[in-house]
């Protein structure tokens, strides 16, 4: 069985004054509580991180084999995909 999760990170730009939105979706051939994943994200939401860190801190923490994908969307600018 594969999953496939998805939910939103918002969190500040440590280069510019702006917030960032990150689309975030995680897909694993094993089983994951969604609460798991949006404690995880809500741990991440709101502080100054940028979206290789958000994925590197959801790979940690999440601790299983899966693949995440981060799409951020950076203050007024476009768009930037970040995928392990």
């Amino acid at each position: 069985m594969k999953a496939m999760h998805r939910t939103t990170i918002h969190a500040r730009c440590p280069f510019a004054p702006v917030w960032d939105y990150y689309s975030v979706q995680i897909e694993t051939k094993d089983f994951i509580r969604c609460e798991k994943i949006e404690a995880i994200c809500e741990e991440i939401r709101g502080q100054q991180i940028s979206q290789e860190m958000v994925l590197e801190l959801l790979r940690k923490k999440l601790n299983i084999e899966c693949k995440i994908t981060v799409k951020g969307r950076h203050g007024q600018n476009g768009r930037l995909v970040v995928v392990e």
